[in-house]
């Protein structure tokens, strides 16, 4: 079963995102805007993610771009979770390398 990673949980209800798989809660409360913080933060729990999991895009701009990063360095594509309309909507990134894990 994929998962699906909260990169910060912010108070909301994720009940919905569950559809997509399990979630995943890579943090809660205050972080630091720090680059190299979000990193350290995320690493460990990104670190067993599959090229089928997803990240829902919410929260700090900075743990996005850090978890964005780690995904496309480990398998060339991201699967994003968008909260729109009342529903998470998927959608896929893939750079040109394609994905590394095949």
């Amino acid at each position: 079963m994929p998962k699906v990673f909260v990169l910060n949980d912010g108070g909301y209800d994720y009940s919905t995102a569950q559809t997509f798989g399990e979630v995943v809660i890579c943090s809660t409360g205050f972080v630091k805007k720090d680059i190299s913080y979000c990193y350290r933060l995320l690493s460990e729990k990104l670190s067993l993610a599959q090229a089928s999991d997803f990240i829902v895009l919410s929260g700090l701009t900075s743990l996005c771009c850090v978890a964005t990063a780690l995904f496309i360095e480990k398998f060339g594509s991201v699967n994003f979770l968008i909260f729109k309309d009342d529903r998470y909507v998927p959608q896929t990134l893939t750079t040109m390398q394609g994905n590394k894990d095949e």
